[in-house]
């Protein structure tokens, strides 16, 4: 406790005391039954115990001259209960070095709060008698002592102390001193019948000291260390030498006071003054918390004085830091930079300047250096911005600086680059080799190969003679980033035959015109074409063609297709071949073949078609003469000739043909005829009954040789058969066709069912 905060109070101490009995039994009950104490003292309940409540203040403590102090007594009943009522006197005992006089004591009045005796039997209310005797009452309810318990209503910190409440069964005395001494009390209850318990004693030392303590103290760092004194003095200000002074850390950062722990033991000098020194060990921001506590002896008692000091460490911490907008930064423009400074620390840093030093062919165009920002409070951070510029492509150092007046300092750095584009052109003839009244492309490539844009660019193509332009010869690009590239195409006409060099030209701000160009060659393609066939066929008959298409032009022919549109003989209608390209010097062919579909002469075109650059148109006439009308009748006959109607197997007998033009209007084309027979038959013989044709065969064939007839013509053959089987139907068919030489094709057909038996 300190001693500008003097307070003996004897509180509510409940302390459970055994039933006794004692040599006063036959004046007092002695043991009874304990029950929980009653509003009004019951008959019964005798006073055992008085006591000091040692927890709000010891029995023997230091107080200053001039202050007071209030002791509170507690008188028990035999059951450890506080019993209200008891009388109490107060005795400060008499000596030649005594001190103290009595303030204050409870029931002092009479009446009233502060005497809560009205109507109960005990009559005396409690009498001051004179400054060293006093005479009291233990209370029977609560009273409030309003802080009644220090000389001044608030503590050494400037918070109100507390008030002492004084209970039932207890009863208070206050007491001061103008000068120092030692106060000897006795508390003596009269109604306790027990000498061992009816009193106690207090004690009292006044001392004339007071200290001043160290103030709250605040250091910046890197400052570490700090002065604390302590004076000990009498309260007229005459110095106390040779007083014992202890200082203790109690928390905060690694730290030491008077040399190098955590606790130091330092005497007053002459002028009463006890040294320290508190070093930060650490370096690290923070609070050291430091007890002070002051060993006053006086009259073999130790008076201590304690405070608590409060060491704050705190620091500036400069940070500063820069950046430049976006990536890379095209040459002439401005990058601009930002510049960021910020105290990090628990101290205000003072004087705070920022420097910028720009790498060599680095420009500050934006804002000036140094630049002063005054105070920085902990934790503020301010922004500057600032615009830099180069005129070549490349990396560039640029450093920043801040620093207060004091030890604070940081420094940063942030490089900026900046890139310049490269303008580039190419260009192509699209085709490189056209055909005459063809469209043509120029197509234009621009591109940037380098690490910065292209402003302001812009095309122009220059058409040479002989191309006539379809769109217009200039194109604005605007801006090309670095690694982009945009493709213009100009469009004309192909309006001569020759070589033709068009130029295009590429402009950017800052930058050389670029040009490009490309060659066209303008040819003519030029096609021969043959259509071969046949002059006459004959009705049904295929008609032969072979088309060829040759390109003897210096062009190529793209695209060709040939449309072959026939004439009414061959049917009419067209059919299309697709030549595809033909380069100069190269031919085409292709046979095809169309059948006869009406008598009569027709004509066959072969139109060509290139991309309507190239035509050709071929013609040829073709004439279909009528086909005869065939008729064929075939019969089986015996050997003799007559109608024998059935024959069976091992005999031999004959069929016999006639094959007659018999209302053609022409004469046949060379003509064959074929027989072809059963299994069940086998051929043997055969002839031509009316002209040179011979009949040859073997097993189931027999044939012809060629043959032609005139209008109204016929030809009677026969072959002599060998019956080898019978079926199970009996009935087997023979077959005879008449074919066409010139392609095979069948003209005439005839069957002849005949019935064969076992």
């Amino acid at each position: 406790m300190q001693l500008n905060r003097i307070l003996i109070a004897i509180g509510l101490l409940s302390v459970a005391v055994g039933c006794q009995t004692t040599p006063l039994d036959n004046i007092w009950p002695g043991c009874v039954n304990c029950e929980p104490t009653p509003a009004v003292q019951p008959q019964g309940r005798i006073p055992w115990e008085v006591r000091i409540d040692e927890r709000v203040s010891p029995a023997s403590d230091c107080n200053p001259v001039r202050t007071q102090h209030t002791l509170v007594a507690t008188v028990y009943d035999q059951c450890g209960a506080p019993l209200p009522g008891q009388r109490v006197e107060w005795i400060l005992n008499r000596f030649p070095t005594a001190v103290g006089d009595i303030v204050a004591h409870d029931d002092q009045y009479g009446q009233g709060a502060i005497a809560p005796l009205t109507n109960v039997y005990v009559g005396n209310n409690g009498n001051k008698i004179d400054n060293q005797y006093a005479i009291s009452f233990t209370n029977f309810g609560n009273e409030l002592l309003d802080a009644g318990n220090n000389y001044p209503y608030t503590g050494a910190n400037g918070a109100r102390l507390p008030d002492i409440t004084v209970g039932p069964g207890q009863s208070w005395l206050t007491i001061t001193s103008s000068r120092e001494g030692v106060t000897d009390i006795t508390v003596y209850v009269p109604g306790i019948r027990d000498g061992t318990k009816h009193k106690i004693w207090a004690k009292k030392v006044w001392a004339d000291y007071q200290v001043e303590f160290p103030e709250n103290a605040t250091n910046t760092l890197p400052n570490n260390t700090h002065p604390f004194p302590v004076r000990v003095t009498r309260t007229n200000g005459d110095p106390l030498p040779d007083q014992v002074v202890e200082a203790e850390i109690l928390d905060g950062p690694s730290a030491s006071i008077g040399g190098s722990g955590q606790m130091s033991e330092v005497r007053t000098d002459s002028n009463g003054v006890a040294n320290f020194t508190l070093t930060n060990q650490s370096g690290e921001s923070g609070t050291n918390r430091v007890r002070f506590t002051v060993k006053g002896r006086f009259f073999d008692e130790l008076c201590p004085k304690s405070a608590i000091v409060s060491k704050t460490w705190r620091r500036v911490q400069l940070n500063i830091d820069c950046s430049f907008a976006g990536g890379p930064v095209p040459v002439g423009k401005v990058a601009q930079k930002t510049i960021t400074v910020t105290n990090t620390g628990d101290a205000p840093a003072e004087g705070v300047m920022v420097e910028d030093m720009p790498g060599a062919g680095l420009r500050l165009v934006e804002g000036t250096f140094p630049m002063t920002l005054g105070t920085l409070a902990p934790g503020e951070t301010r922004t500057i911005t600032a615009g830099f510029t180069a005129d070549a492509e490349g990396r560039y150092e640029n450093r920043v600086r801040v620093r207060d007046g004091g030890s604070g300092s940081a420094e940063s750095s942030c490089p900026v680059e900046f890139v310049k584009g490269k303008l580039e052109i190419t260009k192509i003839c699209e085709p490189t080799r056209a055909s005459r009244g063809s469209e043509v492309r120029f197509v234009v490539t621009v591109r940037n190969t380098g690490r910065g844009p292209l402003e302001n660019v812009v095309v122009v193509d220059q058409y040479p003679e002989g191309i006539t332009p379809t769109s217009k010869n200039s194109a604005t690009i605007g801006t090309l980033p670095a690694g982009e590239s945009r493709e213009v195409i100009f469009t004309g006409t192909a309006d001569q035959v020759g070589a033709f060099t068009n130029f295009a030209r590429a402009t950017a701000d800052g930058h050389p015109e670029q040009e490009a160009t490309c060659t066209l060659t303008v040819v003519e393609c030029r096609l021969e074409m043959e259509l071969i066939g046949p002059d006459k066929i004959y009705y049904g008959e295929e008609a032969n063609f072979t088309l060829k298409v040759v390109n003897v032009g210096d062009g190529d022919a793209e695209g060709c297709t040939v449309r072959v549109t026939y004439g009414g003989c061959l049917g009419g209608g067209y059919q299309d071949f697709n030549i595809g390209p033909l380069a100069p010097g190269e031919d085409w062919v292709t046979d095809f073949s169309k059948t006869a579909t009406a008598v009569g002469p027709c004509m066959i075109e072969a139109d060509s078609n290139c991309g309507a650059k190239c035509a050709i148109k071929r013609e040829a006439e073709l004439k279909v003469t009528g086909l005869t009308a065939l008729q064929l009748e075939m019969t089986d006959k015996a050997l003799d000739g007559t109608e024998e109607g059935v024959f069976r197997t091992g005999e031999t007998f004959i069929y016999r043909l006639r094959v007659e033009n018999d209302v053609g209007t022409e004469a046949t084309p060379p003509l064959q005829l074929m027989w072809e027979l059963p299994p069940e038959l086998e051929f043997i013989t055969g002839k031509c009954l009316n002209g040179q044709v011979d009949v040859t065969g073997s097993a189931q064939q027999a044939a012809s040789t060629e043959f032609t007839m005139g209008v109204g013509g016929y030809l009677d053959f026969e072959i002599q058969v060998r019956v080898l089987s019978a079926p199970d139907s009996n009935l087997v068919k023979a077959e005879a066709i008449v074919t066409r030489v010139s392609d095979g094709v069948r003209l005439a057909e005839e069957t002849e069912s005949t019935t064969l038996k076992r």
